[in-house]
Parts: C-alpha cells; structure tokens; sequence
C-alpha cells in the first residue's frame, strides 16, 4: 500500500518530511489522483488539474512545514489540510461525473480521511495545543 521506502536509495537517510506517516499517505493520495486524471475522459480536464494541483500543493506544504518551527509550522500544516479537503471535494465531483470509479473513489477518500485527521493533530501539536 504505502511504501516507506518509495525513492531511496539504501546510502541516503531520510529527509524530516519522508519520516512522517502524514507525508506517505499524501504521496499515495497523490499517486491515486493522478491515474484518475489520466484516465478520466474528455470535458473533464479542468477539475482533474484542480484535483492535482491541490494534491501536490497538499504534499508540498506538509514537506516544507518540517522545515519551519511554531505559528509558521502551523500555517503550512493548515495550508496542507486545506488542499486536502479539496482533493476529497474534486474527486466528489469527479465521481459524481463518471470520471472516478467507486471503488478507486473509496480507496482516496479513506486516505483523505487518514491524512486531514493526521495533519489535524499535527496542526494541534505545532499550535502548542
């Protein structure tokens, strides 16, 4: 399902964002946006590229918030969880368009679900809450 090893190599460590469950679960809602938008059909390519930007926008964020400390940290959290509600809204859409299958429609929104809980307590953590 959710390779913890996705691109590296065995000399490199991992970086702060690839040691976090949230970053892995993002890349795998990532990897199920994209076979969506390259098998959706015609007249839906406007809210593919939507569901894809938001979903690498989701990835980004989550990334660079290990890179920041206290109300910074905090806002690039936000910023993640935001695009992620929004893929789950685009993908809605999509189904309900026939441009996602159900199934394939299942399996994002149980990660959407798992990562904007995830990125919720990291958004409480970094809020010193």
């Amino acid at each position: 399902m959710v390779s913890s090893r996705s691109s590296l190599t065995p000399c490199c460590r991992p970086l702060d964002h690839e040691r976090l469950d949230a970053y892995r679960v993002a890349v795998a809602l990532d990897a199920l946006v994209v076979r969506v938008a390259r098998t959706a059909p015609r007249g839906h390519g406007w809210l593919c590229d939507q569901a894809q930007r938001a979903s690498g926008s989701s990835v980004l964020n989550l990334a660079e918030s290990t890179g920041r400390e206290g109300a910074d940290r905090a806002r690039c959290l936000r910023i993640s969880r935001g695009e992620a509600l929004e893929v789950d809204a685009a993908l809605t859409l999509l189904e309900h368009r026939g441009a996602c299958p159900p199934s394939v429609r299942a399996e994002a929104r149980a990660l959407s679900v798992r990562l904007v809980a995830m990125l919720t307590r990291l958004i409480q953590r970094a809020a010193g809450r």
